[in-house]
């Protein structure tokens, strides 16, 4: 396989027409692999087979004589650029395929949602904690300026010219308030 890494994409892909053996383990387990793999994990957040669905994508590229891949135009698109959106699009219909004759959601989108609303209010969570620290912080305009800074996302020197202070002296209650919150919230660093 060393001299198939040396080949233009029109090679490869001419051996892979030619059902070539190791062009084609080439092109599907090797030098697109981490394309696939990118691809899948974006497509499928959660555990599936990526060497399964590779071979779900080899199975739609061969069908009918290598119909699709046929497709591919040198004069219109670099491989490495063809391979990618033809395979995103083949994860994303794969995924989609997946729903039952009753128009049900797939096992697959309803963990999704799932993910979804538990990282929803894993975040709720953290944002009341951050909440309850900053609220045990004795100094009012620590509290007001950690509120904004870090719940609120406001720059600094927006912060400090609300309170009419120097943006160094924001700096360092935020620097203390954030010592403050670490002894607070020890349950978030494990």
């Amino acid at each position: 396989m060393a001299t198939l890494q040396h080949i233009t994409a029109e090679e490869l892909v001419e051996s892979v027409l030619n059902n070539d053996e190791n062009a084609v383990l080439y092109f599907f387990y090797e030098k697109y692999y981490s394309v696939f793999e990118y691809h899948i994990y974006k497509v499928f957040p959660y555990e599936v087979s990526v060497q399964g669905l590779v071979h779900e994508f080899f199975l739609h590229l061969a069908e009918n004589n290598w119909r699709r891949l046929r497709s591919f135009n040198p004069e219109k698109a670099k491989l490495n650029t063809w391979v990618s959106v033809v395979s995103l699009r083949f994860f994303l219909n794969y995924k989609k395929s997946k729903i039952d004759s009753n128009g049900l959601v797939t096992i697959c989108e309803q963990w999704d949602e799932k993910i979804l609303k538990y990282k929803q209010e894993a975040q709720e969570q953290v944002k009341m904690d951050v909440t309850n620290a900053i609220d045990e912080l004795k100094n009012v305009t620590e509290r007001e300026v950690a509120r904004k800074l870090l719940l609120d996302d406001m720059e600094i020197q927006e912060v400090a010219a609300q309170h009419n202070i120097s943006v160094d002296y924001a700096y360092t209650v935020k620097s203390r308030a954030l010592a403050r919150l670490r002894k607070s919230l020890k349950a978030y660093r494990t």
